[in-house]
């Protein structure tokens, strides 16, 4: 009877554990998720759109105690990036590019985000308009898809509101300023302001919904007291 007694104690035990593992395991779901991104794309006037995907690679969740109080809350992500971005600027090119960004990101209880990012990518542009081409006997030809590739470096930072800090949605709204540097451009190096307006989205998201900091400790939390 002890035997069956201590067995069902550390059934018990055992159960209980893994319940805490798996609402820890929710709470940091976050971290696991990828997200969709849908943006308007554009550069200074010019029209476009950028989808892309993103994999956490790191966060962790800060708590500032003033008096054994929390006065401040906020998550910290290392993120990894690839997207597919395009604009229109007519009578002179359609750029299509690709970049790889290292995105840093701070997220707050209220759902205030802020963000960081840079990376290399590729540009190829398409002309527009006609060209032809004249070879050394004067014959003309038309150059199908004429344009450039170029390397490229992007740098931006931005601004938003994560849905799902207060209410069961997975996404975020976010604007982001990027400037885009094409080389070699003419012997030169290019320079280009790009704003996105968009939103990202996070599958699985919707349980992660917080209604006080407090709930949210586990074990990637940081405290800090003044």
């Amino acid at each position: 009877m002890d035997k069956l007694k201590t067995g069902i104690s550390i059934l018990a035990l055992v159960y209980c554990t893994l319940c805490q593992a798996q609402c820890d395991s929710i709470n940091d779901s976050s971290a696991s998720h990828f997200n969709l991104k849908l943006s308007y794309n554009s550069s200074i006037i010019y029209p476009g759109l950028s989808i892309g995907i993103e994999f956490p690679l790191y966060y962790v969740n800060v708590q500032v105690l003033k008096n054994q109080k929390i006065v401040r809350y906020f998550t910290k992500g290392r993120f990894i990036s690839g997207n597919l971005n395009w604009y229109h600027h007519p009578d002179f090119h359609d750029n299509l590019y690709l970049t790889a960004e290292w995105v840093m990101r701070r997220t707050r209880f209220t759902g205030f985000i802020s963000e960081f990012s840079v990376g290399p990518g590729f540009s190829r542009t398409f002309l527009g308009g006609t060209t032809y081409k004249v070879d050394d006997n004067g014959n003309v030809s038309v150059i199908k898809l004429a344009g450039y590739n170029y390397a490229l470096i992007t740098i931006g930072g931005g601004f938003g509101y994560d849905f799902s800090m207060k209410k069961q949605l997975p996404f975020s709204a976010v604007a982001k300023m990027n400037l885009i540097s094409m080389f070699p451009y003419n012997s030169t190096i290019y320079f280009r302001p790009v704003l996105e307006l968009g939103i990202r989205y996070t599958p699985g998201r919707s349980k992660n919904k917080v209604s006080n900091p407090l709930q949210y400790q586990n074990k990637n939390e940081r405290s800090i007291f003044l």
